[in-house]
């Protein structure tokens, strides 16, 4: 089995006025953006959480050939 590793660029920024944090993941398109949460470490899981549903929300392109599913973890 052959193991590949992907990274995805995630920005995180702290709102003054609000007091939490937000992330944007902006790779290729993606546009996932959230925030809301009291700390850093609550924003990274709630980015790693949309980053896999956004990955899931994808249907395959099937061109008549095969499709199978890759687990992938997040986070």
């Amino acid at each position: 089995m052959m193991t590949a590793i992907a990274r995805v660029p995630v920005s995180y920024s702290f709102d003054d006025d609000t007091h939490d944090w937000h992330f944007v993941v902006n790779q290729h398109g993606w546009g996932v953006v959230g925030g809301g949460q009291s700390t850093l470490d609550e924003a990274r899981q709630a980015a790693a959480e949309a980053i896999a549903a956004a990955l899931e929300a994808r249907e395959p392109t099937v061109d008549g050939g095969r499709v199978e599913y890759l687990d992938i973890a997040v986070g």
